[in-house]
């Protein structure tokens, strides 16, 4: 059984720790007029963030399946959720549609340029293209915009069976992952570029992929965590 925390206002997150793994996988539910569902975990998970999401609301009240890149992790139980929920539909960039998602998916994936958003009701996400960061070419982050949280897909993920929302450092035990697997994310002048980017939207919530969610500290983790990068890559600040 997942376990499901509201994290922000009206933001799930619907976590199952993988025990040999030492690694949480975190799918995000927005409970709004036109719910959406942040990842969806793998194919084989599938029934269980159903039953995660049963918890908040009926899952077939989905409307909209989105993500941050095409990974299995995030994206392997697609399918499942549009042919279980009968109005959902995948919503994604223009390029990440004709990158995947136009070919994988049962259903056709409505499509936001860069910086577009998706009106959830009281909720409103927008997509912020940023290829490669955390890695894949269709990469982007999602930011809704009523509660600032922004969803961080794989960037400070941390191993360990975490609290679902704190405000102590997640910085120090995402780089000590990223020491440990250091090809897990390309560092380049791409990544302090997006990592700008996002520090601009000032979050107030960092929903991450692997891990806990951070609040209180929000922007400035994503701040330090650019910093821990660039002393590991040797870039100058």
């Amino acid at each position: 059984m997942p376990e499901v925390d509201e994290i922000a206002d009206g933001v799930y997150r619907i976590a199952t720790f993988v025990e040999d793994d030492d690694l949480s996988l975190n799918q995000f539910l927005i409970l709004d007029d036109e719910p959406l569902l942040f990842h969806t975990g793998p194919r084989a998970m599938f029934r269980e963030t159903l039953d995660g999401i049963a918890r908040v609301l009926d899952p077939e009240r989905l409307r909209w399946v989105s993500w941050s890149h095409f990974e299995a992790d995030e994206t392997g139980a697609l399918n499942e959720f549009l042919e279980f929920a009968p109005h959902a539909l995948p919503v994604h960039t223009e390029f990440g549609a004709a990158l995947n998602a136009d070919d994988f998916a049962v259903k056709p994936t409505r499509t936001v340029p860069d910086g577009g958003a998706v009106d959830l009701g009281r909720h409103r996400l927008r997509l912020l293209a940023t290829p490669h960061v955390p890695h894949c070419w269709d990469a982007v982050m999602a930011f809704e915009t009523t509660t600032a949280t922004l969803f961080t897909s794989d960037l400070l993920a941390q191993l360990g069976h975490r609290p679902p929302v704190t405000d102590s450092d997640v910085v120090e035990p995402a780089l000590s992952l990223m020491r440990a697997f250091p090809d897990v994310i390309p560092i380049g002048g791409h990544t302090f570029a997006a990592l700008d980017r996002l520090v601009a939207l000032e979050p107030a919530t960092l929903a991450i992929h692997h891990g806990g969610a951070c609040n209180g500290h929000a922007t400035r983790a994503l701040v330090d965590f650019g910093t821990g990068l660039r002393d590991m890559a040797g870039t100058p600040r």
